[in-house]
């Protein structure tokens, strides 16, 4: 659907209009009087002459023309019947901030809106509204002053009064536009996204997102961003409760639906943020700052702040630059005698208010063939004299100089968000979460584009779609699964099934010492627990021992036969691909305690090829107990990648909800899946 006249209208209807304060009607038509929108406003109401101001007819058949907007300012039952005469007079959209739909169980006015709609843009229901700061179009149902000179970002929230607060903000300078998506019955979220990534003032798009929704949609929205250079900032709220599926398998403990989301967006180049202000400026240091691979410099007065830098910067995943022997000689002559140079740099406060000095400082320091970006932090208090204030500012210009001589820009930010100009971002977490971001290579919207096509294959399925689908079905016994496994180009350990105990050794002679014994049946996933596996059997009598005791087990299902296999030596690995989650994806960790206790796994939006594969396992902390590095031991990390790259095609063409082998078992040479489980 277009929304172009949606979300840059030039004339409105307000259904609704009226007087009175406290209500939709009156806020959305005193907000067009007080943010100077100049474009035709007339208001629809059954006895009102005009309202405001503004002239009123008695129903939208009167109009007299098709207007891009018409706001929808009456009560839930109405709203169905509104949206079809809008609709039919080829109005550009709706905005309807009505609640009592789907979000208290009234799922029928839901339908009846949807039905109505058709593919009419409708914003809403239950929430806020729109603005626009470009065309000075406040479609909004609370007050509502927009920013004197727009700007370059454009917010979207699943929370009407998170969206109020973003739009009230002090630090709301930049807007574009706000939106207030409420329920999402016609217009979601991706589709706002993907209109705003080809919108030509808009350079950043900030989401507040309760809940996933549609992960190919969203994939395909943030594709089109990647086309376009939109940078995207998300603030995803609540983590998703695991799915029924934890019961049976690691996988969903150990990759919830929030790592699959932060996966996703890391695919997008997003950067994610905790809290409601980081999401506005974050954005505003997107837009300051230029995308380029190296390294971050971060100046300042204090020893204090430098410190803080460098651990902020760690978890911002910034990487700060190493500064050459040349620039750390020349800031030797230029620093104070008490400065070390070095990166954090703190200049002390010897060369405060010199901008000359500071300005030298910073373009050697920015000159550095390392350094992509420029950071300086100053935090300067309120209610200073004109005299002292002069001094910060006259130190921040001769940073904002020395970076400009060098060519370099440079971003300015506090330690204490609030304490600094209003041309600042506010606190350094959400600069140096930017930078982060921007060091990163571009993010490629054909990858983008190809995980939309994996998630509408296969679909994703949240927390909220796997309760609601009922019990989850039984796994396919292991037998079952390893065939499948070995036709998908999987290694398994050479093996074979008994129904009894003569019959394993048999299959253990055949296929030589030692072997592995285990029971085998559908829905039989943590044979473990109930004592039914036996490792590392040297002989005959062994396995006729292991086997006798297994069958005995009185917790096993009927028809649970015996699986015999080679036993495999080597480092443990965790592999599974799943369908939990925004988009299907690929998880990958060390067994054992790497990856239960640590948590130390990468999630992997599918499809993922063996260069997207060892991209993930070097983003491991184990990754080096793998590599060999330092003399170890060396394990096949190819074989893994390859591995892993046909279980996450197998999850896509078979439509599977989770494929999960663990261990794994990775040697010198290769790597086997010892044990699996696949979830139909």
């Amino acid at each position: 659907m277009d929304l172009t006249r949606l979300t840059s209208p030039t004339s409105v209807a307000v259904v609704g209009a009226t007087d009175r304060p406290g209500s939709y009607g009156h806020a959305v038509l005193a907000n067009l009087v007080h943010n100077g929108f100049t474009g035709s406003v007339i208001g629809v109401h059954p006895t009102r002459a005009e309202a405001l101001g503004f002239p009123c007819v008695p129903s939208l058949g009167e109009l007299g023309r098709a207007v891009d907007v018409v706001v929808i300012a009456t009560p839930a039952a109405t709203v169905a019947g509104y949206v079809s005469e809008a609709r039919r007079l080829d109005c550009g959209g709706a905005i309807v901030f009505a609640a009592g739909f789907a979000e208290v169980g009234h799922i029928a006015l839901d339908d009846e809106l949807v039905a109505a709609a058709r593919d009419f843009p409708v914003l809403g229901p239950n929430g806020n509204g729109l603005v626009n700061a470009w065309t000075r179009a406040a479609l909004w149902g609370d007050h509502a002053v927009l920013p004197t000179d727009p700007g370059h970002i454009a917010v979207i929230s699943q929370s009407g009064n998170v969206g109020v607060s973003l739009l009230a903000h002090r630090r709301g300078l930049g807007l574009h536009s706000v939106f207030s998506i409420g329920n999402e019955a016609v217009v979601r979220t991706p589709d706002l996204i993907a209109h705003l990534a080809v919108t030509d003032e808009v350079r950043v798009v900030a989401a507040y997102l309760e809940a996933d929704g549609d992960g190919s949609a969203l994939a395909t929205a943030v594709a089109t961003c990647a086309d376009n250079d939109v940078r995207v900032v998300m603030l995803k709220a609540g983590r998703s409760v695991l799915g029924a599926a934890a019961g049976q398998a690691h996988t969903a403990a150990l990759a919830g639906d929030q790592r699959v989301f932060e996966a996703l967006m890391l695919e997008a180049g997003a950067v994610l943020v905790r809290e409601p202000a980081e999401l506005i400026e974050t954005a505003r240091a997107l837009i300051t700052g230029r995308r380029n691979p190296r390294g971050v410099a971060v100046l300042t007065c204090s020893g204090g702040d430098a410190t803080l830098a460098a651990d902020l910067a760690d978890d911002a995943g910034a990487v700060l630059a190493r500064l050459g022997a040349e620039t750390l000689q020349a800031l030797g002559s230029l620093l104070p005698s008490t400065a070390s140079p070095g990166n954090p740099l703190d200049h002390t406060n010897l060369v405060w208010a010199d901008t000359n000095a500071v300005a030298r400082i910073t373009e050697v320091v920015a000159g550095d063939p390392d350094v992509g970006h420029v950071i300086y932090v100053q935090d300067q208090p309120d209610g200073l004299p004109a005299a002292a204030a002069a001094e910060w500012a006259a130190t921040r210009s001769g940073a904002e100089l020395g970076g400009s001589r060098a060519g370099t820009s440079v971003m300015l930010t506090s330690t204490m968000p609030g304490q600094e100009p209003d041309s600042a971002v506010s606190g350094l977490r959400a600069a140096l979460a930017a930078i982060a971001a921007l060091q990163r290579p571009a993010p490629s919207g054909d990858r983008l584009r190809s995980i939309a096509a994996a998630a509408h294959a296969v679909g994703g399925t949240t927390a909220t779609d796997r309760a609601a689908s009922g019990p989850v079905a039984l796994s396919l016994s292991e037998g079952e699964a390893k065939a499948l496994l070995r036709a998908a180009g999987v290694s398994v350990p050479l093996g074979g099934m008994a129904t009894d105990p003569d019959g394993a050794a048999d299959v253990a002679r055949r296929i030589g010492f030692p072997v592995v014994v285990k029971a085998c049946a559908p829905g039989l996933d943590h044979k473990s627990d109930l004592g039914a596996v036996a490792v590392d059997l040297p002989d005959a009598s062994a396995v006729r021992a292991a086997a006798e005791r297994i069958l005995a087990i009185d917790a096993l299902p009927p028809g649970t036969v015996l699986l015999i296999e080679q036993f495999a030596v080597g480092i443990e690995v965790l592999v599974s691909a799943t369908r939990a989650g925004v988009v299907p994806s690929l998880v990958l960790g060390l067994g054992g305690v790497w990856a239960e206790a640590i948590g130390d796994v990468v999630v992997i939006p599918l499809p993922a090829d063996h260069a997207r594969v060892r991209e993930g396992i070097d983003r491991l902390k184990g990754a080096a107990v793998l590599r060999g590095d330092r003399s170890q031991r060396a394990y096949a990390v190819d074989a893994v990648c390859h591995l892993a790259s046909n279980v996450g095609r197998l999850l896509v063409d078979s439509r599977a909800a989770l494929i999960e082998l663990n261990p794994v078992i990775v040697s010198a040479h290769d790597a086997v899946a010892a044990d699996a489980v696949i979830i139909p």
